[in-house]
């Protein structure tokens, strides 16, 4: 009996377990059924038959597959068409056909919805009898008037009006326009809204004269890669998406197309937000339909076009949502009369759905200061109700509307910068406006003294950089002659304060607590580093002036790359780095020409006569590119590193060196990061980007006498050659690379060191020229004299 009830428990805790899963990946849409197929599927549309009987068309890989959707419980395949291999699959229909289109050559499919028989038409012609071939196009719109408009054809690009009234079969052609590649159109009232994805926009045009289109207005939208566009039909409202990652979908006023407006956009929330890839959007009555990549569908409330909110979502997608995309949910079809929602995921297949009208329950809030009643702009006020939460910021008047998909207590919070947080709970009623007005109380001010000293000679250090910063505020200022900073009028809150000056480790004071006026000492202590959390002058001298390098957080990428760095390195101080400022460019004047060199500030190093230095560094360029890390002195520079191109969107790990300088001129000393990018690799859209951060360098005096010649030297015999060179070194440099260097910087010759260290330099002009070797060797001068 014992055993039983443990295996009943045991299920219990499975089945419990099973729905959990369940609810979080789906909220107010049943799944009704799911189709899985053996290839891949693109997109679906629907159709219904004058019975009133409905039927799903699903685009695949392969083909179109029908299915009856009498019993939505279990779909009923009724044929499947095959067509030419093609990941893009589009379909549409028109009166009792279906029309099809696709990238791969067929033309234009057409199916009789009656019979199921089918076509491929690849030229069309006009009432002259002219001709057009179409042999492929991306998608394809039907209108309310049953014309056909063809979008991303080949040989146009724009789209093709197309008439099947007269014969289904052989659509008459009506028109074509060139003038912009479309990716989509959407046309209601003799009205065309294209969706111009390579140039960012949408753009409306007059098709009431299908001879004359006429193109009255553009817009562009945020994510500047416009992939579908959807007009309501009782309204002037347009939505439109993006397709790429983290974008958001948007709602814009089109009722002038001469001002042209956005009423509102909804981007999802969350960690793996930025992965998420909008799709198709498709409007029905009052709500919002939108497929996602990696993803699954979206429902969205569009009642009041200023406050779009989400009401239910079911994720199609298995896969995990750490990294986007071309997967999970390709569109969705819900305009059957029945109620019931189609939808298509790449992987997964046919998916019958049905939402269950849930209403979000609306809020709307004003805003102001508790002493002089002026609104507050971009305050934000977050909803939380049983794990879940919802965003919004105020507008310029303090004002903000905002809502939730379930109606239950919640609580609310209030913040903005300078104020106290205000909580408040509500009870929220679906489709129920709930009016909050705010008061916000502005936070105390204070006064921050900060004393800088050395350490050691306990003298004050004048000029030293001191940065002040939370995550509202950053302050930073320069220490007097006295070596002495003051912040006025800074807000009771935690803070991170950061001082140092080169020559110096910096200081770090975290999450103290402002309560009232303060005085703060901090002695400094010599030492080289830099975390980049203050400017402590770096320069940087380039023939591009196009590209330079910056100190920042990374913060104008919107969205983190799998290849390259997009914050600084953990464990250092702050959250900057140096890093050249071409992350977030793609344009071709920003790929980086030519060579840039990035000098530290000097370093007296006299007082060592051995030195540890450590940095993380990280570049990547085309071939013939040089990544190249130096130290150099008043007399010879020693070759780092070639830095390696690691493109997993991580810095490299750390560098570390260790070597003695007793027998240098070692009192101005500075690290070089050296970049070259060949302009003929530029040509080829490679970008040279580079970074650095965490630089330390520290060093000690040797109780014992070192050998002038060291271990991190190279000595080159004979000195002046003619023929072959030779070099001698304490340690084995076979497989490291060398680089010979002519006196113009260039390099002509880079090899693999052999096992008798030697090099073949016969074919080498007469001249001046310097050895570098990988690693361990410092750059030795020698001459050609033949």
């Amino acid at each position: 009996m014992h055993r039983i009830i443990h295996k009943l428990f045991l299920l219990f805790i499975i089945m419990l377990i099973n729905s959990n899963i369940y609810a979080q990946s789906a909220d107010h849409i049943q799944l009704l059924s799911q189709i899985r197929i053996a290839e891949k599927a693109s997109s679906i549309w629907g159709y219904t038959d004058s019975s009133g009987l409905e039927y799903a068309l699903l685009g695949t890989s392969l083909g179109v597959r029908i299915y009856s959707l009498a019993d939505p419980y279990n779909p009923v395949e009724l044929k499947f068409i095959p067509c030419s291999t093609s990941i893009w699959r589009e379909l549409k229909t028109a009166g009792a056909y279906a029309y099809v289109v696709t990238e791969s050559g067929d033309g234009l499919l057409i199916i009789d919805m009656k019979t199921l028989d089918h076509q491929f038409v690849k030229t069309v012609y006009n009432v002259s009898g002219d001709s057009l071939r179409i042999l492929s196009s991306h998608t394809l719109y039907v209108d309310e008037n049953q014309l056909i408009y063809l979008a991303g054809s080949s040989g146009v690009g724009g789209f093709i009006i197309l008439d099947p009234g007269k014969n289904p079969w052989h659509p008459e052609w009506l028109n074509a326009s060139s003038f912009e590649y479309m990716h989509e159109v959407h046309v209601y009232k003799d009205t065309l809204y294209g969706a111009a994805i390579y140039n960012g926009i949408f753009s409306i045009w007059d098709v009431k004269d299908k001879k004359n289109p006429i193109r009255i207005a553009e817009h562009e939208s945020s994510g500047h890669f416009t992939h579908s566009v959807w007009i309501e039909k009782n309204r002037p409202i347009l939505y439109t998406s993006d397709e790429t990652s983290g974008a958001a979908v948007e709602a814009w006023d089109v009722s002038d197309p001469s001002f042209i407006r956005k009423t509102d956009e909804f981007k999802i929330a969350g960690d793996q937000a930025h992965t998420l890839v909008p799709h198709n959007v498709f409007h029905k009555e009052d709500k919002l339909f939108v497929s996602y990549y990696t993803e699954g569908l979206r429902i969205l409330d569009t009642k009041d076009p200023s406050n779009l909110l989400e009401v239910a979502y079911y994720d199609t997608d298995t896969l995990s949502k750490q990294s986007s995309g071309f997967r999970g949910c390709w569109s969705a079809y819900p305009f059957f009369n029945s109620g019931i929602c189609i939808a298509s995921d790449i992987e997964n297949g046919m998916f019958v759905l049905k939402y269950d009208g849930n209403e979000p329950a609306y809020l709307h809030a004003k805003i102001v200061d508790s002493i002089t009643q002026e609104p507050i702009y971009n305050a934000r006020l977050t909803i939380e109700q049983n794990g879940r939460n919802q965003e919004a910021r105020s507008n310029l008047k303090g004002e903000l509307r905002t809502g939730f998909p379930e109606a239950d207590s919640a609580t609310v919070h209030v913040y903005y910068k300078g104020y106290f947080e205000k909580t408040i709970r509500v009870y929220l009623q679906r489709n129920q406006i709930l009016k909050l007005d705010i008061a916000l109380v502005e936070l105390p001010k204070h006064q921050i003294q900060i004393r800088i000293q050395d350490k050691e000679t306990h003298e004050a250090i004048s000029f030293a950089k001191v940065f002040l910063s939370n995550p509202d505020y950053e302050y930073e200022l320069i220490a007097n002659d006295s070596g002495v900073v003051i912040f006025n009028s800074i807000y009771e809150q935690s803070w991170d304060l950061y001082a140092g000056k080169w020559a110096y480790k910096q200081a770090w004071i975290p999450s103290f607590v402002l309560q009232n006026d303060t005085i703060i000492h901090i002695a400094l202590e010599p030492g080289y580093e830099d975390d980049f959390v203050l400017d402590l002058g770096w320069q940087h001298f380039g023939a591009d002036l196009n590209v330079r390098w910056k100190r920042g957080d990374f913060s104008e990428i919107p969205i983190p790359s799998s290849n390259f760095p997009s914050k600084d390195i953990e464990g250092d101080l702050g959250a900057k780095c140096l890093y050249t400022d071409n992350f977030d460019k793609d344009e071709s004047v920003y790929r980086f020409i030519d060579t840039s060199y990035l000098y530290s500030p000097w370093m007296d190093l006299s007082k060592f006569d051995q030195i540890e230095l450590n940095y993380t560094a990280w570049a990547y360029g085309g071939n013939n590119s040089t990544k190249e890390v130096f130290l150099v002195f008043s007399d010879t520079s020693y070759l780092l590193e070639s830095v390696p191109e690691k493109l997993n969107g991580q810095f490299n790990a750390a560098s570390f060196f260790q070597f003695g300088i007793q027998n240098r001129k070692r009192d101005s000393v500075r690290l070089l990061f050296k970049l070259y990018n060949d302009p003929m690799t530029a040509q080829q859209a490679i970008r040279m980007m580079a970074a650095i951060d965490g630089f330390r360098l520290t060093g000690r005096k040797l109780s014992t006498p070192v050998s002038s010649f060291e271990a991190s030297d190279i000595q080159i015999v004979p000195n002046p050659a003619s023929n072959r060179i030779k070099i001698h070194s304490l340690t084995s440099l076979v497989e490291k690379t060398l680089k010979i260097y002519n006196a113009l910087g260039i390099i002509v010759c880079q090899e693999k060191l052999n096992t008798d260290q030697s090099i073949d330099i016969s074919k080498m002009d007469d001249g001046v020229y310097f050895i570098c070797v990988e690693g361990i060797a410092n750059c030795v001068k020698f001459i050609i004299f033949n």
